[in-house]
């Protein structure tokens, strides 16, 4: 009950009558590390260091408790759950206070993830700890997108040292030694991006068509994206209703590297997964300022027809206003795109022409990313 760190849930209260024990906990609305990363195809290395270092800053809050230390003892998916930009550690149950240089305990962790003096019933120390934050890293790297840097390895192979003495000192040295590794890579220059509005200025202009190849390109990436229509729309249970592909699991559709739930409205609560970056397609919709203000990118889809140049140009000059504004023009147009960017005095993409919006090509993904980094995101 005294600890106090946003990496651990709050408990309010305890009572107790003459059968039971009850326990008032914060509620943690979230998702476990393995059920996320069991609904990823892979997950970006950004979120690879970010949940690793959150791990290490609740370890070492913990090992560093006055006067006496807690040992967590059971590290492994199930107890990590992802809530937004928060890690939480969840299920203190066989966590006890270290009294000294080593307390003896019975089998207590999970196969795969316990430490081997844990296993073999030897006194443990918070190097056992750290040994199951090693398993968690490793089984991160595992789940990673392509690239990880060597270091992140090398950490991962000191941390779960079958010799205690070999492992890292503290939870902070294996921080430490995780920034370091994220730098050389160079992810530490750029901000997560978490919302991306996307606006057509006419009906046809391709919004809906970019936005679902634009989630699916982002989830292909190991960038975890939910796509989400506005206006009451349910556009993906429609699109599951004529394709039988799709399949639908607590609320959200799925289908290749799509992943989308319907605007259920205010009257239907379905938590939207911790951690994804939720593609908000407007249509041609209109849309307050303030709203398309908040988001990290704006994607606005200029139609190429001639009859609607000007709605586009009229639409682009307004969103001009917002920084992330991105401008793009669907079905492959090369022509309206080199028009527009004339008429706004602003570089507009040009997205490639394609019928099938879950088709991610190369093509398709070299563009997201110019996107992305161009507007300095993650």
């Amino acid at each position: 009950m005294n600890l106090n760190h946003p990496g651990i849930p709050l408990i309010y209260d305890i009572d107790e009558d003459a059968d039971y024990i009850y326990m008032i906990e914060e509620y943690i609305q979230g998702e476990s590390l393995d059920t996320f990363v069991l609904h990823q195809n892979t997950i970006s290395q950004d979120l690879v260091f970010q949940i690793s270092i959150q791990l290490c800053d609740i370890l070492h809050y913990l090992h560093h408790l006055s006067p006496y230390p807690i040992l967590y003892q059971d590290l492994k998916p199930e107890h990590i759950i992802l809530c937004g930009n928060q890690v939480k550690l969840i299920d203190f149950g066989i966590a006890s206070f270290f009294t000294g240089p080593g307390n003896h305990f019975q089998i207590y962790g999970t196969d795969g993830f316990a430490a081997p003096e844990a296993c073999a019933g030897l006194p443990v120390t918070p190097s056992a700890d750290i040994y199951g934050l090693g398993k968690i890293l490793e089984f991160l790297g595992d789940c990673a997108d392509p690239g990880l840097p060597d270091r992140f390895s090398r950490i991962v192979s000191r941390a779960t040292s079958s010799d205690p003495s070999k492992r890292y000192p503290t939870a902070g040295d294996v921080k430490d030694a995780l920034i370091d590794a994220q730098h050389q890579s160079g992810r530490h220059s750029s901000h997560l991006i978490r919302t991306i509005a996307v606006i057509g200025s006419s009906p046809g202009a391709g919004a809906t068509h970019l936005a679902v190849t634009l989630t699916g390109g982002l989830n292909k990436k190991g960038i975890p994206s939910l796509y989400m229509p506005s206006d009451g729309c349910d556009i993906p249970g429609a699109i599951a209703r004529a394709n039988r592909l799709f399949k639908e699991r607590n609320g959200i559709f799925y289908y290749g590297y799509f992943k989308g739930m319907p605007d259920y409205g205010n009257g239907v609560a379905i938590p939207v997964p911790s951690g994804h970056c939720i593609i908000r397609d407007y249509g041609s919709h209109p849309v307050p300022f303030c709203e398309l203000e908040a988001a990290d990118i704006v994607l606005c889809v200029l139609s190429g027809a001639d009859w609607n140049l000007a709605d586009a140009v009229s639409l682009g000059r307004q969103l001009a206003l917002l920084p992330q504004t991105v401008f793009v023009c669907g079905h492959g147009n090369r022509k309206a795109a080199h028009t527009c960017a004339r008429l706004l005095s602003r570089r507009v993409y040009c997205f490639p022409s394609d019928p099938d919006p879950y088709r991610i090509t190369g093509e398709k993904l070299r563009l997201i990313s110019a996107i992305i980094q161009k507007k300095g995101g993650s």
